[in-house]
């Protein structure tokens, strides 16, 4: 006859159980970390480039960035999550997909940070660059990039937390391992610990993740966040 502590246990799990099971299956469990660790990083950092030579082109193209960026806005209507069936079947099950979706999701929140942090520039600024006959090279390199920093960390600080939701959610669509894989497989099994463990693991490479940009953001950006931190 079931107990309500078998009712629980189906919903949840204590602590020394997961400890427990941790360590009889460490071995698979950091791999799967290692995985959805490596999925998130590589979708997160190709999200950056894209967005970064993307706002290049905006800043040697002006009329591009007024065309672009209604369709970038306008693609978020769509639930992105939902695309990770479509990519499980056009790239596969391999990791391949899951850097993609990770990308995908990870790709609006700095690009529209940058654009941001673009157009809060003083037009005195851009004005008198343009009186100078400054260099594109030279306007990206000390005046956009530097000015607009603080925004895109900004959004890289939110995409890190995002691209680890989308190697998840692709892992769910079809993996051969991964945490997203572990969850699905601890639901279906009805293994609370793995579940558990899973979560707390998912956590855990965010955390890092946003850790990472935070102290980066501290060696590149200690000029502005000193001031932030004064006013």
């Amino acid at each position: 006859m079931a107990t309500s502590n078998d009712h629980v246990r189906l919903l949840i799990s204590s602590p020394g159980a997961c400890i427990e099971y941790f360590v009889e299956n460490h071995t698979y469990l950091l791999r799967a970390v290692l995985i959805t660790f490596t999925e998130s990083i590589l979708g997160l950092t190709i999200a950056t480039m894209f967005s970064f030579i993307l706002m290049i082109i905006c800043f040697k193209y002006q009329g591009f960035f007024r065309f672009i960026l209604p369709i970038v806005m306008t693609t978020q209507v769509i639930p992105l999550i939902t695309l990770a069936p479509f990519f499980i079947l056009w790239l596969g099950i391999g990791i391949t997909s899951k850097i993609v979706l990770s990308a995908v999701i990870s790709f609006y929140p700095v690009f529209l940070n940058f654009a941001t942090g673009y157009n809060s520039i003083s037009q005195n600024i851009i004005e008198l660059l343009d009186i100078y006959r400054a260099s594109l090279a030279f306007k990206i390199r000390h005046i956009y990039f530097p000015l607009s920093m603080p925004n895109i960390f900004t959004g890289l600080k939110i995409s890190a937390t995002l691209s680890v939701i989308g190697a998840i959610v692709a892992e769910f669509s079809g993996a051969a391992e991964g945490l997203g894989k572990n969850l699905l497989m601890a639901s279906i099994r009805i293994e609370p610990e793995l579940m558990m463990l899973s979560i707390f693991l998912s956590s855990i490479i965010g955390g890092v993740l946003y850790g990472l940009l935070y102290f980066i953001e501290k060696l590149l950006g200690s000029w502005y966040i000193g001031t932030k931190r004064m006013n």
